[in-house]
């Protein structure tokens, strides 16, 4: 297969961007119904979230975890920096 054989998806970003938020909002405010992917301390883990950090964690905010990644992961925050999303 070469470049030429790939095709444009047809999507609509729109409709895409409102699926992939409520799904999100889903796993926020039902956790306990099992997901397709991973979520809650497990994910935080694969990320790796220290378990010191994430004992911190009210437990109802680690169980609705849906991130894609660890902004800390290559170290903290140093004075005056900021993380954006």
């Amino acid at each position: 297969m070469n470049a030429s054989d790939v095709g444009v998806a047809r999507i609509d970003r729109g409709e895409l961007r409102r699926l992939v938020s409520e799904k999100y909002s889903e796993v926020a405010t039902n956790p306990e119904l099992g997901f397709h992917f991973h979520t809650g301390r497990p994910l935080a883990a694969m990320l790796g979230y220290h378990s010191d950090v994430l004992d911190c964690l009210p437990s109802a905010n680690l169980a609705s975890f849906a991130g894609t990644g660890n902004p800390f992961l290559f170290g903290d925050l140093q004075a005056g920096e900021r993380a954006l999303k």
